[in-house]
C-alpha cells in the first residue's frame, strides 16, 4: 500500500526529507532481528541446505 506524504513534506528540503526517510528505515531496521530469537530456528536454517531455495 502506497503511503502518500502530507503537504507540508514537500515544502521541506531534500535534505530534511532524507534524514526523516533514514530515520524511519533505522527505526524499523533496530526493532527487526537479523537472525532468530531461538537458537534451534537457527539450526533448522542450516540444516535445510540449499535443496529449499532462499528464503527472502
Amino acid at each position: 500500500m502506497m503511503q502518500y506524504p502530507d503537504a507540508s513534506y514537500f515544502d521541506r528540503p531534500v535534505g530534511e526529507q532524507l534524514l526523516s526517510h533514514f530515520a524511519r528505515r533505522d527505526v524499523v531496521r533496530h526493532a527487526t532481528p537479523l537472525l532468530p530469537f531461538r537458537f534451534a530456528d537457527l539450526l533448522a536454517l542450516f540444516r535445510q541446505g540449499p535443496a529449499h531455495g532462499k528464503t527472502v
